[in-house]
């Protein structure tokens, strides 16, 4: 027998965080271990593997575990205990779902698991993990409203959710293991009778709808692929509800064979692929949903959500996750902030949302310097679109990418710039291109350093943008500079005038602000 491995199990603290926080979600179909990084409020995944053990496929049919999905399960747990351990998990949790907690011999697997791994699992009751489930939904959008749709391999959860908090919830066995042992004719039916039963949801109807769950990204891969769609990201995919509800009934419909080779989806998950495109369709009849955004947060992003203080949660994850990117890739230290307010006069009437967007844009503007110039806005661009942030849809995304493009670039020409285009329209295209000319000249008049940007200050006046400069400063302004000043006022439908201040009024000015 395989020397146990040992880990830590403490209660949650922040401090704890220090440390890799850790999850084994030890699910219907799939097993899979996430090592997050610290104690960011927008935790990056450091190690994500997942192996599709099946162990509740036999669960109908028998009651208990499937046999060799359970012999790979341990195997596999032993591989992540011993992994988890070299990555010095600091807080560890390793939960079971739905088949363990139903299957007659879930405790035997539990207890086999415990003398294999040296693993205490903790097995979630439905409810737990449809909150769970949902607080996880919160972690990554934060201001979602509506339902959650998480389905595993043998049960679907379905939670109200709203206002940053969880609401009523409902366990109910329609699994795509479970549903494969319906037949196909008397599926919708069945489905249907479940929903029915959990009145809740009439009082739902026309809310978002967010899914959760490998079976539905899976599906949300296949739309992306038949549909064209530029950016394939999972988090915060959105798609209109009926056009959704049909494309569920055609893969309803069809076999496994039919779907096998469809770029992005595993093989093992084409024989649950059917029956859980039959729930969604029937879900989405039943809630007439406004929307359906797909989440890639879930139950194991709700296990480190629960961890975080109230004062870590309040954070806006999209402008954490920012912040932390500048700390590590800024060439002279971060200073999106100092970046951000010096162009905030050249952008009058400025509603929240699209200040938090220059905001973000503004903190990413100098995470490319360490390659080849004529690579760097390929890859700014390319790392806003794929990176794993969290709070904000793809339009948001591609603006903030198209801004940073154009902040390395000097415009938006170029294929790397073409997704972005796709995702936004002209107009936002347009001042995404302002905002990066706008980053682009103040990075080049301060050098990439926070220090000269106090000296300066943008007023617009008529049609002229005005640069007011210190006399100390003065010299910073030579040619790169000022033909950058002078194509960040074009986009603005602005002339370009430099003002040198005197420095009699520079300091009567500065004592006025001391007294």
């Amino acid at each position: 027998m395989p020397r146990q491995t040992r880990l830590p199990r403490r209660p949650i603290h922040t401090a704890n965080f220090e440390r890799p926080f850790g999850v084994i979600d030890i699910g219907s179909n799939s097993v899979r271990l996430v090592v997050f990084d610290g104690p960011s409020r927008a935790p990056v995944p450091k190690f994500n593997e997942k192996v599709l053990c099946g162990l509740g496929r036999s669960l109908d049919a028998t009651g208990r575990l499937d046999k060799s999905g359970v012999k790979l399960a341990l195997a596999v747990l032993s591989r992540f205990a011993a992994l988890a351990k070299e990555m010095r998990v600091g807080h560890f949790e390793v939960v079971a779902t739905a088949a363990v907690r139903e299957a007659a011999d879930g405790g035997d697997f539990v207890a086999a698991v415990k003398r294999r791994a040296g693993l205490d699992v903790r097995v979630l009751s439905g409810a737990d993990e449809g909150r769970i489930s949902a607080m996880g939904v919160l972690s990554g959008i934060p201001d979602a409203e509506g339902v959650v749709g998480d389905i595993g391999g043998a049960s679907l959860e379905l939670i109200e959710i709203g206002a940053g908090a969880t609401g009523r919830s409902v366990t109910l066995p329609l699994g795509p293991f479970r549903m494969s042992g319906v037949p196909a004719k008397q599926r919708a039916e069945v489905v249907d009778a479940a929903l029915a039963a959990a009145d809740w949801l009439e009082a739902a109807r026309g809310r978002s709808l967010y899914l959760v769950g490998g079976a539905w990204r899976a599906i949300a891969r296949i739309h992306m692929a038949q549909s064209g769609y530029p950016l394939h990201i999972i988090h915060h995919y959105q798609v209109e509800a009926a056009a959704l509800r049909d494309f569920s009934r055609f893969l309803a419909r069809q076999s496994g064979a039919s779907l096998a080779g469809i770029p992005g989806v595993s093989p093992r998950r084409l024989e649950i692929l059917s029956p859980a495109a039959l729930v969604l369709s029937r879900l989405i009849a039943r809630l007439a949903p406004s929307d359906v955004v797909f989440s890639a947060h879930g139950l194991r992003e709700g296990l480190w959500y629960a961890a975080l203080s109230s004062k870590q949660r309040r954070q806006d994850p999209l402008l954490a996750a920012c912040r932390a990117l500048a700390l590590r890739e800024s060439r002279f230290g971060p200073h999106g902030e100092k970046l951000f307010r010096v162009l905030a006069p050249a952008f009058p009437g400025e509603h929240a949302a699209a200040a938090r967007l220059r905001l973000a844009a503004s903190l990413l503007s100098d995470i490319s310097w360490r390659v080849s110039p004529d690579y760097r806005a390929d890859l700014a661009s390319r790392r806003i679109l794929l990176a794993p942030l969290s709070a904000f849809d793809h339009p948001a995304r591609a603006f903030v990418a198209l801004a940073v493009y154009a902040r390395y670039r000097g415009s938006l020409e170029g294929a790397e710039a073409l997704p972005g285009c796709m995702l936004i329209d002209q107009k936002e295209a347009r001042r995404a291109l302002a905002i990066g000319l706008g980053l682009r000249f103040a990075h080049a008049i301060s050098g990439g350093t926070a220090a000269p940007l106090a000296a300066v200050r943008l007023v617009p006046k008529g049609d002229k943008l005005v640069l007011e400069i210190a006399p100390k400063a003065a010299e910073l302004m030579a040619e790169t500079p000022t033909r950058r000043l002078e194509a960040f006022a074009r986009s603005l439908g602005l002339r370009a005038e430099i003002k040198i201040k005197k420095a009699k009024a520079a300091a009567k000015r500065k004592r006025k602000a001391k007294a």
